[in-house]
Formats: structure tokens, C-alpha cells, sequence
């Protein structure tokens, strides 16, 4: 399934104009078809919302009725979109137009491209949709499962049967947030470019969330000759399939694991992607992220982070009632690794007033004064690392 604005970003709809009905590009397409007039009787039977029909506007000079009463017609079955091809100089009557808007369906205008190359674009990229779903379950069933070491090579071979004996992953998302038609073009732009360019490639891009993850295999002896550093590397393969390093957070782990070990690289390379982000570092290894790599799997433990979520809620709820910025000083606190000093300047506080209200902070989550900055801290960055999640 795929949505007319996702077609109309496919490679060979740039040049298609919008007649109307741009706010109902949101259509769902399961099914791209062409409307022949082959007879002044056309079997519409089967046509509905789902459809994608291109047709010519050929026989509007000679014979306007059969054009115009199939378009009122595909109208009122409510496709989801009609594509056109005409002259420039051709027009599409207004009471035409008209019914489109009141039914919800777009017309769309094309010239010069060839109907059958269309379809098959479209059929291409729902295709492509389809497997990339199929992938990232795969991915998810190698994340969330405890698997045997056969069992995580069975599953990486069925995401790419071509994967080699050792291998990394990287995790790749946007420094902006795209709205899911970008992230989706843009993954499709990249497997027709990995699937048709190379075949049999030892490498795969899946689609993982708001991002991709990108696995890339090698024999042995590719590895013991290995002369690029990883992160070279990988800014290199990027750079090849056209990505451009400023727009995107790129987290992996300086480890080439065995094929077995696909789902330990993943969590490495999603870990140091979000501490990355939260340091603002385009590009982090997991072997970098220091106290962090420790700090996010508190936030994979639900029982843990429920606590941090807890007493979090408590310095907010204090903070409404009375306007006290207990939160705030501690996260300044916590930035200035513990100097009362500095985090009196940044907040324009006394240094007495930044004390009382870090020892008010303790008394409301119950923290002694043996380890208060350790478990401060702790909490404070567990609490903005989630926030960049």
C-alpha cells in the first residue's frame, strides 16, 4: 500500500502537475491500473477507492463524451486518484474539476511519460514497501527474542542470503524530523538504487523506525585486509549511496562481528546513534559513549525507568505548585559536573539559593548525602537522553 503523494515522489512523477484536489493526496493506493477505449463501452467494474487509473485524453477532440463521462465516472466510484495524460494546451472542463473536489479525488496532469513505465514504478516501489516491512519484523524478531547464535544467522541470512561470515551494523537517522512520506521516498530511492545497481550485494539497508539500519558484510581476509579506519568507511558508503552526512545521525560500533552476533552490533549501533544525538555528534561510536552506553540500557529497563519517570514527575509537580525550578537548577547543576559556582552564574542565582534548592531536591526523592551528586546526575541524564529518543 502506498499513498498518491508517495507516488507523485517516485522518479518518474516529478514532472506531474496537480490539477486539484491537493489536499486529498493522502489517498491509500492499493492498485494502479490503466483505463483503455477500446469501445464506447468500458467495464468500470472492480473500480474504487484504491485505484490508481491513468488514462489519455486522446479522445477528447473527436469524441469528448467517452473521455469526459469516464472521468465523471471513476469520479463517482471514488478512486483514489485519476492521472491524465494530455497536450498542454488541452483543459479539463470545470464541472469535471468540480465533482473531483466534491469526491475527494485528485487529478493529476502528465505529458510526455509512457503509461506502462508508470505502473510499473508504482507496482516497483508498493513491492519494495513490502519487503522492507518484511524486513524490519525480521529485525525486530532478532531484537526482542533471545535467540541461539544459529538462530540470529538463520534470520540474517533471510533479511539478505548474501550477508558474509563478518559484519557490522550502523544505524543511520535524520537530524530533522521527516514526516513519514520523506523517510519513505527516500528508502525507496535507495533500494531500487542497492537492488537494481547491485546484484547479489553482501550489503543491505532495512528500514528501522523513524530511520535505516545499514549492514555491512565481508569475508575474513576483506577484514584482516581492511585499510580505511570504520568510520571512514562508513561516511564512504554512504556518501556512495547518496546520503548526505550533514542531514543524517550515524551511530555505530568499531566491532566486526560474526554473522551470529547481528543483533549485539544492532543494539550497539542504535545505542550510540541516540547518544549521538543527544551530544549532538553526527557520527558516534559505541566504544565513545562512555557512561551512556550504561545510562540507556536503564531506559531499556522498564522497571527502572518507571522510578526515573516517577521521580522526575515529582520535581515537575513541586515546580508548578511553587514555581521553584527544582528541575531546571538540577539539570544545570548536573551539566556543570556539580559546580555550585558555575551553575549559580548560568541560573543568575546566589550560591546559597542553588544549595537549598539541590537539598530540597534530595528531600523529595529521598536521596542521602553519601552519593547525591552520583545519583543526581544519574537521574538528570537518564532523563535527557530519554527526551532525544
Amino acid at each position: 500500500m502506498i499513498k498518491v503523494k508517495e507516488i507523485l515522489n517516485l522518479s518518474l512523477f516529478e514532472n506531474f502537475e496537480i490539477l486539484c484536489g491537493k489536499e486529498y493526496l493522502s489517498n491509500r493506493v492499493t492498485a494502479a491500473v490503466i483505463l483503455e477505449y477500446e469501445s464506447s463501452r468500458i467495464n468500470y467494474k472492480g473500480y474504487c477507492y484504491g485505484y490508481f487509473v491513468l488514462l489519455s485524453y486522446f479522445f477528447a477532440t473527436e469524441s469528448p463524451d467517452i473521455v469526459h463521462n469516464a472521468l465523471r465516472t471513476l469520479i463517482e466510484k471514488n478512486v483514489s486518484a485519476i492521472a491524465i495524460k494530455m497536450l498542454p494546451e488541452e483543459h479539463i472542463p470545470n464541472d469535471i474539476i468540480q465533482l473531483a473536489e466534491k469526491n475527494h479525488v485528485p487529478l493529476l496532469v502528465f505529458h510526455e511519460e509512457f503509461m506502462e513505465d508508470l505502473i510499473i514504478n508504482i507496482n516497483e516501489s508498493m513491492k519494495t514497501r513490502a519487503r522492507y516491512i518484511v524486513m524490519e519484523e525480521k529485525l525486530n524478531y532478532l531484537l526482542f527474542n533471545q535467540l541461539s547464535p544459529e538462530q540470529v544467522k538463520e534470520t540474517a541470512l533471510q533479511i539478505n542470503e548474501n550477508f558474509k561470515p563478518m559484519l557490522f551494523a550502523v544505524n543511520i537517522t535524520p537530524k530533522q524530523k521527516m514526516d513519514n512520506v520523506y523517510l519513505h521516498s527516500f528508502f525507496d530511492h535507495l533500494m531500487f538504487r542497492q537492488y537494481r545497481e547491485e546484484e547479489n550485494t553482501s550489503d543491505s539497508f532495512i528500514k528501522y523506525k523513524t530511520g535505516l539500519i545499514l549492514v555491512c558484510s565481508f569475508s575474513e581476509k576483506e577484514v584482516a585486509h581492511m585499510s580505511q579506519t570504520m568510520e571512514q568507511y562508513i561516511k564512504d558508503r554512504l556518501k556512495r549511496f547518496g546520503f548526505k552526512q550533514e542531514e543524517f545521525h550515524v551511530g555505530y560500533s568499531k566491532e566486526i562481528f560474526p554473522i551470529q552476533k547481528l543483533n549485539i552490533s544492532v543494539r550497539k549501533a542504535i545505542t550510540s546513534n541516540i547518544i549521538g544525538k543527544f551530544q549532538k555528534q553526527a557520527i558516534k561510536s559505541y566504544e565513545d559513549t562512555g557512561v551512556y552506553k550504561y545510562i540507556a540500557s536503564i531506559l531499556r529497563d522498564p522497571v527502572l525507568y518507571i522510578e526515573i519517570e516517577k521521580n522526575i514527575n515529582s520535581l515537575k509537580q513541586y515546580d508548578a505548585e511553587h514555581d521553584a525550578n527544582l528541575l531546571e537548577t538540577l539539570i544545570i547543576y548536573v551539566k556543570n559536573n556539580g559546580d555550585i559556582k558555575s551553575s549559580s552564574a548560568e541560573l543568575f542565582q546566589h550560591n546559597n539559593t542553588i544549595r537549598y534548592r539541590i537539598k530540597k531536591a534530595q528531600q523529595l526523592l529521598n536521596i542521602s548525602d553519601d552519593a547525591a551528586y552520583e545519583e543526581i546526575a544519574l537521574l538528570i541524564q537518564s532523563y535527557l537522553l530519554h527526551c532525544t529518543l
